[in-house]
């Protein structure tokens, strides 16, 4: 794999890539920001922030390294369909991030440790992530202990949320790591008041329903950003393009706001 292959395999915008290749770098720099990736994450970031387009520098290493990453896939006999699946986000992430800032390149650095590092894998609908709950997970008759191994599913944008879909996607995660795992969602979609806002017969509400609610929390304006494009400090400010921008603007406006919900899939 190299990763002329892999931008076109997943038919990454021609300027992106344009953009990119202008980039000035040496094999040898990339190397070494490749080996300092290995070693230690967060100086991987803090180094390639302090350069000029760091959008642009985090969008070709990822790339790269996604590259090494696929030869792990066929040695461990991981479908390339599931691959090329779970890296279609790196298109997604680079969409979202000229939309918000009218730059080119990838924002998300953070987020991509998990597709690099085989911990996050896209089978169907639905993403999972392998981890270790960092805290005690604890509320509604429930408690999960910190240092529980746990798989924490992620909705991809890209397609609706039809249930489904979402099913066939544990079914596969299930063979994939087996039905005793403990599957987690930490997301705005589980906010439980969404039922009172949206009707419990949407798409969301659908969704949320499988899952037993743990807690809630307001550590994040996800829900905002997720439906608006981004997060204004101004409500007024949101459009009222779709029906679901509408009902939520009008919803933040009333002095009521947006959370996330923990929850526990049923079985």
């Amino acid at each position: 794999m190299n990763i002329n292959l892999f931008w076109d395999k997943l038919n990454l915008p021609r300027d992106l890539i344009f953009e990119t290749e202008k980039l000035k770098k040496s094999f040898t720099e990339i190397n070494n920001l490749c080996r300092l990736y290995e070693k230690d994450h967060k100086k991987f970031c803090k180094e390639i922030l302090k350069k000029e387009n760091s959008e642009l520098w985090f969008f070709y290493l990822y790339s790269f390294m996604a590259c090494k990453t696929y030869d792990q896939y066929i040695e461990k006999g991981i479908s390339e369909k599931i691959f090329w699946d779970t890296f279609s986000d790196i298109k997604f992430w680079c969409e979202n991030f000229e939309k918000e800032y009218r730059k080119k390149g990838l924002g998300e650095y953070e987020w991509f440790y998990h597709h690099i590092d085989m911990k996050l894998f896209r089978l169907g609908r639905l993403q999972f992530q392998e981890m270790e709950l960092e805290e005690d997970l604890v509320g509604n008759g429930i408690m999960i202990k910190r240092g529980t191994e746990v798989l924490n599913i992620h909705i991809p944008q890209g397609e609706r949320l039809n249930w489904n879909k979402c099913e066939e996607s544990i079914q596969k995660a299930e063979k994939f790591w087996g039905k005793d795992k403990v599957y987690l969602c930490h997301s705005w979609l589980l906010y439980p008041e969404l039922a009172e806002l949206l009707g419990e017969n949407s798409n969301i509400c659908r969704f949320a329903k499988h899952f037993k609610i743990i807690k809630t929390d307001f550590n994040e304006r996800e829900g905002e950003w997720r439906i608006f494009g981004k997060v204004e400090r101004v409500i007024a400010r949101y459009p009222e393009n779709t029906i679901l921008q509408k009902k939520v603007k009008a919803y933040l406006l009333s002095g009521k706001v947006l959370g996330n919900g923990w929850g526990i899939l049923r079985k």
